[in-house]
C-alpha cells in the first residue's frame, strides 16, 4: 500500500512537473509579458476557479450532506491558526528580521491552495477531495487576508514609516470574499436551498472549471521563471519558513486530525493542503505595502519547487498512518 502511494504521488508529482514545466519554457522563450501574466491570474481566479467550485459543489453535495460537513470546517481553522501563534514564538526565539516578520508568518501559516492545491487535490484523491479542499481554503483564505495582510502592512510600516491598515474593514472583506469563495458560498447557499440552476448554467460551469488546474500551473511555472531559480537565496528566516511550510504546519494539522472526528478522505487532504507551497499573494502583497519583497518572492519560488520533494513523503506517511 505504502509503495502504491509513493507511485501515485510520483505520478502526480509528474504530471505537476509537465503542466508546471509548459509554463516555464514558454516564459522562458518570451511568450508571456507582465500582462498576460496577470490574465492568467484573472482567468483562473475571476473565471474558471469560481465556475469549478461551483459545479463541484453543485454536483457532489446533497442538503443532508452539506449539514454534516459543518463539524469538518472547525479543524482547517484551529490548524492554521495553532500554526499562526507557533510563527509568532519563532519569531521571537530565532529573532526574525522584523523587516519581514509580517512576511515570515504569512509564509509560515498559509498555503498556496487556489493554484496548487486544487490541481494536487484532483491528481491524488479525485473529484471526491473537492469539498475538504475548499473547507481548508475558506479557512487559509479568511486567515491571510485579515491577519496576514495586517502583518504584511506593519513590515510596511517599519520601512516605510505608514499607518498600518485596520484588520477589519471595507477592503479586507472584499479581499477575504474572493470570487473563488463566493463560486463556493454561492453553491453552499443553492445546496442548502434544494435549488439546481437549469442544464445549460451547469454545463457552462462544468465546461469553464475544466481550464482550472492546467492553466494554474502553467501560470505557478511561468512566474518561477519570472522569480529565476538561480536568484534563490537561502538565510535562517528562509529555512524557518521551509520547516513551518513542510513540517510543523502539517503536523499539527496531523495531530488534530487524529483527536477530531473527521472522515479519512478530510484527514489526508488537510494534511496535504497544510504542507503545500507558501501562498503567492505574499509576494503581492509585500509590493503593495513596500515590505520585504525579495524574501516574500523567494518564499514562493523555493517552496514551490521544495514541495515536488515533501508531497511524495507525506502522501507514505499519511497512507501509512490513516487507512
Amino acid at each position: 500500500m505504502i509503495w502504491d502511494a509513493f507511485l501515485h504521488s510520483l505520478n502526480c508529482v509528474i504530471i505537476l512537473l509537465i503542466l508546471g514545466g509548459t509554463g516555464y519554457v514558454t516564459a522562458a522563450r518570451g511568450w508571456y509579458d507582465q500582462n498576460s501574466s496577470a490574465l492568467m491570474a484573472k482567468l483562473v481566479t475571476f473565471l474558471s476557479l469560481p465556475a469549478y467550485l461551483f459545479s463541484v459543489v453543485m454536483q457532489t453535495l446533497t442538503h443532508d450532506q452539506l449539514l454534516m460537513l459543518l463539524g469538518a470546517m472547525a479543524t482547517p481553522f484551529l490548524s492554521i491558526w495553532t500554526c499562526f501563534f507557533v510563527s509568532r514564538i519563532f519569531v521571537k526565539l530565532f529573532r526574525v528580521d522584523t523587516v519581514h516578520a509580517g512576511v515570515f508568518s504569512g509564509a509560515f501559516v498559509a498555503s498556496n491552495n487556489m493554484f496548487i492545491g486544487v490541481p494536487v487535490s484532483l491528481a491524488l484523491f479525485g473529484e471526491e477531495a473537492m469539498i475538504p479542499t475548499l473547507l481548508y481554503f475558506f479557512a487559509n483564505t479568511t486567515f491571510f487576508w485579515t491577519v496576514g495582510n495586517y502583518l504584511e502592512a506593519v513590515d510596511g510600516m517599519h520601512l516605510m514609516k505608514r499607518q498600518p491598515p485596520k484588520i477589519l474593514s471595507v477592503t479586507t472583506l472584499k479581499r477575504v470574499f474572493t470570487p473563488p469563495l463566493c463560486g463556493f458560498l454561492t453553491a453552499f447557499v443553492l445546496t442548502l436551498a434544494d435549488w439546481t440552476p437549469p442544464s445549460p448554467i451547469m454545463d457552462a460551469a462544468r465546461y469553464m472549471g475544466g481550464i482550472t488546474t492546467p492553466l494554474a500551473l502553467v501560470f505557478v511555472g511561468s512566474m518561477l521563471w519570472r522569480v529565476g531559480i538561480r536568484n534563490i537565496r537561502l538565510s535562517k528566516d528562509m529555512l524557518l519558513v521551509y520547516a513551518g511550510r513542510f513540517v510543523i504546519s502539517p503536523l499539527i494539522c496531523l495531530a488534530l486530525v487524529c483527536v477530531l472526528p473527521i472522515p479519512p478522505l478530510f484527514m489526508k487532504v488537510y494534511v496535504i493542503q497544510a504542507g503545500l507551497p507558501c501562498i503567492t499573494q505574499i509576494a503581492v502583497l509585500a509590493q503593495f505595502h513596500r515590505a520585504d519583497v525579495e524574501f516574500a518572492t523567494t518564499a514562493v519560488a523555493s517552496t514551490t519547487l521544495l514541495s515536488l520533494a515533501t508531497l511524495p513523503v507525506w502522501m507514505i506517511v499519511l497512507t501509512a498512518l490513516i487507512p
